[in-house]
């Protein structure tokens, strides 16, 4: 991530928005001086949660603002993407489970898939 792009395009947003440092605080449940560090870039590794709900609250797309996209306009709502990055967020096991796999073979993937289907179909 351009940590210099992404503090430009986020103070970019804000003011086009009309929104105050405060405002984005409050917004995301963090102090203004947070805030103002994620737009000045002394923020190293920006947290994507945050990112996220700061994207969020100034109606612009999280691609854009992390300057993986030029289209600034947030996409359409993604109920389901929602719902798997509020599990990652909230739940360690679905974490640890996401990292057990990374790395693993297709197939062994797979093989877990089919695990899990199979408990839920047997309420399990």
């Amino acid at each position: 991530m351009d940590l210099a792009l992404m503090s430009a395009r986020l103070k970019s947003a804000r003011k086009l928005r009309g929104k105050t440092l405060d405002d984005v605080a409050a917004s995301v449940g963090l102090n203004k001086s947070t805030i103002q560090r994620y737009e000045s870039g002394f923020i190293q590794k920006p947290k994507l949660p945050v990112l996220r709900e700061m994207a969020r609250y100034l109606n612009v797309n999280l691609r854009w603002l992390t300057g993986e996209s030029d289209r600034m306009e947030p996409d359409e709502p993604d109920d389901e993407l929602d719902r798997y990055l509020e599990m990652l967020e909230t739940r360690p096991e679905v974490r640890a489970l996401l990292k057990s796999v990374d790395g693993a073979k297709p197939e062994d993937v797979k093989a877990v898939m089919d695990f899990f289907t199979a408990l839920r179909s047997h309420g399990g």
